[in-house]
């Protein structure tokens, strides 16, 4: 007599799975359900659940011992016998010579193929993540080379910027030195040969092109405050606003300042703020010094009406006039 091939592959497992398909309708509609007692109904159910869990899955052993127990019978395989037929309702001997039930069989398919997939997208994800921390060491390696020292929970891509700004961006402004130009020799500015598209479409070469002009302060400034408060969560348009806050009140050369410092801080917004505000408290010392000293040389007919209004302005502070 010859035996349908098995209904799962060998390597069908489903242990450690804790559901399993009970498909109530088919089941309360079937005839095991109709025809079957209810120690044969409770012992079909068991070993329903017992083959979900064998491996292969779906498959329960062709012997009488095991499957009394499997059954939850102990060792009464008197009263197993008894009920064999009607609680293995459904499963069919294979060529292994292990008995699968097609329904179950199904859905131990369909379950296998979804823990093959977790489990190649877990393994990706692994990987994934070991990538990311071996890239996460040398980034802070070249940091560290440059003397820059971000906080260890730096998020990757804030990680990424800095390795941008710091070593990326400088490296590719360093000219090479030549052999010819000693190192603490200036070298020469260099003219680049430019090209440009005419109005008639052809290519035009001009030569000794000009050298850039220097960078814009403001813009600078603008454009390096919007990329480290975006990087520490403002949005765009709140980043943009801060910084044009900062400018106006207290200058591009002073806001730079703060935000160079501020680069790595895990508070950026929190350090410029705090630095910007030692500055503008340690100024407004100063020039309230400043008018004091003006008022008492006013009363002492010292320096002329010019001198005292820029000293009030807090221009330049003159010494400690002597006491009268």
């Amino acid at each position: 007599m010859s035996y349908p091939d098995p209904l799962t592959p060998p390597e069908c497992d489903l242990r450690g799975l804790e559901y399993m398909p009970l498909l109530g309708q088919r089941l309360f509609g079937s005839e095991f359900d109709a025809m079957a007692s209810d120690s044969e109904w409770r012992a079909g159910l068991t070993l329903w659940w017992a083959a979900w869990t064998q491996c292969p899955a779906a498959s329960l052993p062709d012997d009488d011992a095991a499957l009394c127990r499997l059954a939850d019978l102990g060792r009464d395989v008197k009263a197993w016998k008894k009920m064999r037929e009607r609680a293995l309702h459904g499963f069919v001997k294979c060529s292994d010579g292990r008995l699968y039930h097609p329904v179950l069989a199904q859905q131990a398919l369909v379950a296998w193929d979804k823990r093959q997939q977790d489990r190649t997208a877990r393994s990706a994800d692994a990987d994934r993540k070991a990538r990311e921390r071996a890239d996460r060491s040398r980034m802070f390696e070249k940091l560290a080379a440059v003397g820059v020292t971000p906080n260890w929970n730096i998020k990757t891509k804030e990680l990424r910027d800095l390795v941008t700004r710091h070593v990326t961006e400088v490296a590719a402004n360093v000219l090479p030195q030549s052999e010819d130009c000693p190192p603490d020799v200036t070298p020469p500015v260099t003219r680049t040969v430019t090209a440009k598209t005419g109005r008639d479409g052809t290519l035009v070469t001009v030569a000794n092109a000009p050298a850039d002009d220097p960078p814009d302060l403001s813009k600078l400034v603008f454009d390096e405050g919007v990329k480290l408060l975006t990087a520490a969560g403002k949005s765009t348009t709140s980043a943009r606003s801060m910084v044009a806050k900062w400018a106006k009140t207290h200058g591009d050369g002073p806001v730079r300042e703060a935000l160079i410092s501020a680069v790595g801080r895990a508070e950026p917004i929190s350090w410029i703020e705090k630095r910007l505000r030692d500055r503008a408290a340690v100024e407004d010392e100063a020039r309230a010094l400043s008018r004091a000293r003006a008022e008492r040389y006013r009363q002492l007919d010292g320096p002329p009406p010019e001198v005292v209004a820029r000293m009030q302005n807090g221009a330049f502070c003159l010494p400690e006039p002597a006491a009268a």
